[in-house]
């Protein structure tokens, strides 16, 4: 008997679990004050002074509509590119920005010293491969 192989392309996969972590994302924004997008939030309203409720609800809000887009454009043939496109641009701006501001602005490397400095780097590590994820899935032509 023939076997039957079943061939996935990994980058439907990526933009599948990435649309997941984003809507996860949004839902955890708007249900507490834990989260990334909370710890977004938090260091965007201390070094700008920005309202913090009105920025976490926005921020959350663009991550569950991003997560969602991404996930319904990969059976919904009725989503148009363009919106998946603006979907993938949130993503990338959102995840810059995680990066950025977590990981390099509110960092005091002074006083980081032996083990949080493993720390830090196996979290920027983590942000990096999704990155990278959101990279691959980005270049991906939608049908």
């Amino acid at each position: 008997m023939a076997k039957k192989k079943i061939a996935v392309d990994a980058r439907i996969v990526l933009q599948l679990l990435i649309g997941i972590l984003f809507i996860c994302m949004g839902i955890v924004g708007f249900s507490s004050s834990k989260g990334l997008g909370a710890e977004l939030t938090r260091e965007i309203a201390r070094q700008f002074g920005n309202d913090r409720e009105l920025l976490s609800y926005l921020i959350s809000t663009i991550e569950l509509l991003s997560g969602l887009f991404l996930v319904l454009a990969l059976g919904v043939k009725a989503i148009p590119a363009k919106v998946t496109k603006i979907a993938m641009i949130a993503v990338w701006v959102l995840w810059i920005a995680i990066i950025v501001v977590l990981d390099v602005f509110s960092v005091s490397f002074d006083r980081l010293s032996g083990l949080d400095w493993i720390l830090w780097a196996q979290e920027l590590s983590l942000h990096f491969i999704v990155l990278i994820g959101i990279i691959i899935v980005s270049g991906r032509k939608t049908a």
